[in-house]
């Protein structure tokens, strides 16, 4: 038989690994999952005008949605079915649902607005995971639910809350770097005020608006650099201090050009690449802190040890020793 292209071994290997996780799915949760990414999709694309930056985020919830799948069991035994215990919790969440809904109808000065808005369709979930599959099921899916339900559709608030912060972090450690150096240069709150001029830190020079693809990204390295899942999330939580860190990088260089070359450091084309470079660095940054960690070691010893058990077979039909 011919050999498989490296394309079509690639989507081969993709529908396998895929078919394993899905598979898992109870017809009933599978139905309630494909609610709940049609929800999702609905929120990123259709109802919302930042469509790019939601389809990261939504990219996310479908690989934090998968690795959900890996924990459910591989066979649907009896005792993995709820119990009237967990199917009376789903009833009382589904009630929660209908009093924030009465109270929304009949009284006019109650309004859901900001995260209560999408509150009650967390909680329809919730109920529905628990019902179908039990108080253990609702806690695997806990987290692709929060970021269906409560992140993707309050993106923005979020982002908008996190802006500020990352903006300040970022002006205090540039302009204290280059002072240390013998620049002469001032700060008050996001705001720099040179010799002669000053400078705004804007969202667009905090990181905010690479952070959804990062995610994305980071996310996607600890799962293949990490194989205890305690070092996966604690290796994740450096995504935002390598952010911070990279941007007072490029708020440095954005300053130094600024001082030489004047205005040509605010240029379209001289922004974007800085944003691009900005990516390239946190997940380079990342990918070297993930080297640090105990379980790395492992894994690579393990993969080693793989490759030369797969080199002796080529080496015996060549008549190797």
């Amino acid at each position: 038989m011919p050999e498989k292209s490296l394309p079509a071994s690639l989507f081969t290997s993709a529908q396998n690994w895929l078919r394993l996780r899905l598979k898992r799915l109870t017809p009933q949760l599978a139905m309630t999952s494909i609610l709940l990414f049609f929800f999702s999709i609905a929120k990123a694309v259709f109802f919302s005008a930042n469509t790019a930056e939601n389809t990261a985020v939504l990219l996310l919830c479908i690989a934090v949605f998968l690795n959900s799948c890996e924990l459910l069991p591989k066979n649907r035994e009896p005792h993995f079915l709820p119990s009237k215990p967990e199917k009376g919790l789903a009833w009382i969440l589904l009630f929660a649902v209908f009093i924030m809904f009465a109270f929304g109808l009949f009284s006019p000065n109650y309004t859901l607005s900001g995260f209560l808005s999408t509150l009650p369709v967390l909680l329809l979930f919730l109920a529905a995971f628990c019902f179908w599959g039990g108080f253990r099921t609702t806690l695997i899916f806990l987290l692709p639910v929060l970021l269906c339900t409560m992140i993707l559709p309050n993106r923005e608030t979020i982002f908008l809350m996190l802006s500020y912060p990352l903006r300040l972090l970022s002006t205090i450690l540039s302009v204290e770097s280059l002072r240390a150096c013998g620049f002469a240069l001032d700060y008050h709150l996001t705001s720099i005020r040179l010799p002669d001029s000053g400078i705004a830190i804007t969202d667009a020079c905090s990181g905010i608006e690479q952070l959804e693809i990062l995610l994305l990204l980071g996310y996607l390295m600890v799962k293949i650099q990490h194989t205890s899942k305690l070092w996966a999330f604690l290796h994740y939580l450096f995504i935002l201090p390598s952010i911070i860190f990279v941007n007072t990088i490029r708020i440095i260089v954005t300053i130094l050009l600024f001082h030489f070359f004047g205005q040509l450091a605010f240029t379209d084309s001289i922004h974007r690449t800085l944003g691009y470079l900005l990516v390239i660095a946190v997940v380079l940054l990342l990918w070297i802190l993930g080297s640090f960690f105990p379980d790395a070691a492992k894994r690579s010893k393990t993969e080693n040890s793989r490759a030369l058990q797969a080199d002796k077979p080529a080496e015996q039909e060549h008549g190797l020793p």
